[in-house]
């Protein structure tokens, strides 16, 4: 089932049409005037008659001219102050404008240049380690070490248009060799969320063309030193030549250490990242152009356990950035706090190019549970953030202890990038925020839509509610437009625009199979759109989950996070997993797999008892499409990895409902 409508598809087509018109000749002048080194490029790129990767995409990853250079306050429908911007800033100082003028605004080199530029004495990034030491770096210091790392890649032997994959972990490291790599002329490919071993680590480097790894020897819990250490272990070299069979197109890996994972390292022959940067001393930024690659983004499917690439232009890159920046309403003057895990995602942290704002990061890793909540709050207060990118879990610890908190404590705004957040997420608006922005992204699309709320809309906010999409960007039902989509029934959600990927890179059966013949992106998501008459969020786009994640009895989708959420309130429970099985007749079941705290602590009656409570129906005739059908007992889980493998759970109480296996339910 797909949210759409067939009856749209002549308007639709109109879309299209308008969406894929060509660049316009503004934008294509502009282009070529404020960066002559990058129209020499260009040309010689021309009649030398190569290609970049997605040079033939360029267009269709291009956005009409309305959106706006919202880092610059100008108007994007006049081409004359766009094009004088681009020439020469009034506002700065003469030497200064001189610089800026010459950048090319259409790449994130440019973007990032002019940043570091123009707020050169700013604090631009700030972290804190474990041991609560505080490194920070201004704009002038960032860029120095983004080219002298640039210019150390380019020594090795890393050239305009090579992969290279960045697997640090959230530090000031990780932020520089991320925009280096990107200075350099590279593509940058974030494989921090690439946690499989053996062939599945492998699968998507291989499928990038990655010639060079970035790596971290002293992470224990790096996945990616793993792989490569029985290469390059033995070798005292920071710089090595990569002999592994595994993948042949691997030239080189790099053995970045980072500084804060050093402490505790007695020897002092090994050198850190930043180290090996300043011994190096030069410094290097390739000429790019706005249609050479920039970055690879990568996510795992939660079903088939396959790796997802989507390649981006430097302009795209910018564009994706710029409408996150401007539908969360972020300037350069914010301070933004983020604990998500992993930076590049195609949401909050990319804004950074656009917007050119304060990052705060943290590590808190080894933190114990009861001090992250305060140690959370002591960063976000002592930099008097103005923005915080937390998970909902966070948010409802910090509601939670809101009493614990000071009372002179900052104004925030609170961005939460899941479909996931429960109406209690929303106690934490007046108590520790004044609004709380629910985001809905994906990886092919960036930033799809958010909702903002507040503490005049908080008590009516519904679980899934997203907000409304805006332009360039549309489902099937509100094809026309913002305020054209009516109620829908669940459905998968299916998104077309200009900042939607065309195509998964090297991998054209998928790409096939996860776009329907009219070009919609099928996201996997499960949705609907609400009517709720008078409501603030009358008309929006609800999600739901993982469609691969749902469970489905009838015509109602069933998610089993929400059912092991409740039963687990059940005393005497310790774990609870939900799995679907079809019984003797074909029919979907539910079975609540329970890990009991005790041999006695509970019993099967009383956990359905619990069920029926929590969920609803009766003892007589359990018809609700909520109610597990079967209730087994285990004394642990199948895991896989950090994760319970729900299918060979479901395979367990498949055969015990068949009568084909046994297992103990005595306890």
């Amino acid at each position: 089932m797909e949210i759409s409508n067939e009856g749209v598809t002549e308007a639709s087509n109109q879309e299209d049409a308008k969406l894929s018109g060509e660049e316009p000749a503004e934008a294509r002048e502009e282009e070529r005037t404020v960066a002559p080194e990058a129209a020499v490029g260009e040309q010689q790129s021309e009649q030398d008659g190569t290609k970049t990767m997605e040079e033939t995409n360029v267009k269709e990853d291009d956005l009409s001219k309305s959106i706006a250079l919202s880092d610059t306050g100008i108007d994007s429908k006049n081409p004359n102050q766009r094009r004088s911007l681009s020439v020469v800033d009034t506002t700065l100082r003469p030497e200064i404008a001189s610089t800026v003028a010459k950048l090319n605004m259409r790449t994130v080199t440019g973007r990032l240049q002019r940043h570091w530029i123009v707020d050169s004495e700013k604090e631009t990034l700030i972290f804190y380690d474990d041991d609560d030491q505080r490194i920070s770096f201004t704009c002038a210091q960032m860029n120095e070490k983004v080219e002298m790392c640039s210019s150390l890649l380019r020594c090795n032997g890393v050239r305009k248009g090579d992969v290279v994959c960045n697997t640090l972990d959230v530090s000031p490291e990780r932020e520089v060799v991320n925009f280096a790599v990107i200075f350099c002329g590279a593509v940058l490919m974030d494989g921090l969320g690439i946690k499989d071993e053996g062939q599945r680590f492998w699968a998507p480097l291989i499928k990038a063309n990655v010639k060079h790894l970035i790596v971290d020897p002293n992470d224990d819990s790096s996945v990616a030193w793993k792989m490569v250490a029985c290469d390059v272990e033995n070798s005292y070299a920071d710089i090595e030549r990569s002999t592994l069979k595994e993948i042949p197109g691997l030239e080189k890996i790099f053995k970045f250490r980072m500084q804060h994972l050093m402490k505790l390292n007695e020897s002092h022959e090994e050198k850190s990242c930043f180290q090996l940067i300043e011994e190096h001393g030069s410094s290097f930024v390739e000429i790019v152009n706005s249609c050479d690659p920039a970055v690879i983004f990568v996510r795992k499917t939660n079903k088939e356990g396959i790796y997802k690439l989507v390649i981006r232009t430097q302009i795209a890159t910018i564009h994706l950035a710029q409408r996150a920046q401007e539908m969360l309403l972020l300037n350069k003057y914010d301070i933004i706090y983020c604990d998500w895990p992993v930076s590049w995602v195609s949401g909050l942290t990319l804004t950074y190019i656009t917007a050119g704002y304060t990052m705060v990061k943290t590590t808190l890793h080894n933190c114990p549970a009861q001090r992250v909540v305060r140690e959370t709050w002591n960063v976000i207060e002592h930099e008097m953030c103005t923005v915080a990118s937390l998970q909902p879990p966070m948010i409802v610890m910090l509601a939670s202890h809101c009493e614990d908190l000071p009372d002179d404590r900052p104004i925030l705004r609170i961005i939460t990038t899941s479909g996931h957040v429960k109406p209690y997420v929303m106690d934490a608006i007046g108590s520790v925020c004044n609004s709380v922005i629910n985001c809905y992204s994906v990886m092919e699309a960036g930033l799809v839509s958010r909702l903002v709320v507040t503490e005049e809309t908080k008590n009516r906010f519904s679980h899934g509610c997203v907000g409304e999409l805006t332009d360039p960007m549309r489902t099937r039902l509100d094809i026309h437009g913002a305020g054209s989509v009516k109620p829908s029934k669940i459905g998968e959600i299916v998104l077309r625009g200009k900042l939607v990927c065309k195509e998964y890179f090297n991998e054209p059966a998928l790409t096939k199979a996860s776009f329907t013949t009219d070009g919609f992106l099928k996201t996997g998501d499960l949705g609907f759109y609400d009517s709720q008459g008078n409501s603030p969020f009358h008309d929006m786009l609800f999600v739901l989950g993982r469609k691969s994640q749902a469970i489905i009895r009838g015509e109602t989708a069933i998610f089993p996070r929400d059912i092991e959420e409740k039963v687990n309130q059940c005393p005497g429970i310790w774990k609870v997993s939900i799995v679907s099985i079809k019984d003797e007749k074909g029919i979907i079941q539910m079975c609540a797999c329970v890990i009991p705290r005790s041999q006695d602590s509970v019993t099967i009656e009383r956990v359905k008892e619990f069920c029926r409570y929590m969920l609803g129906g009766t003892a007589d005739e359990d018809d609700n499409p909520h109610m597990p059908t079967y209730v087994f007992f285990f004394t642990d889980f199948p895991m896989l990895g950090k994760e319970v493998d729900k299918h060979t759970l479901a395979h367990t109480t498949a055969a015990v409902v068949s009568g084909t296996d046994q297992i103990d339910t005595s306890l």
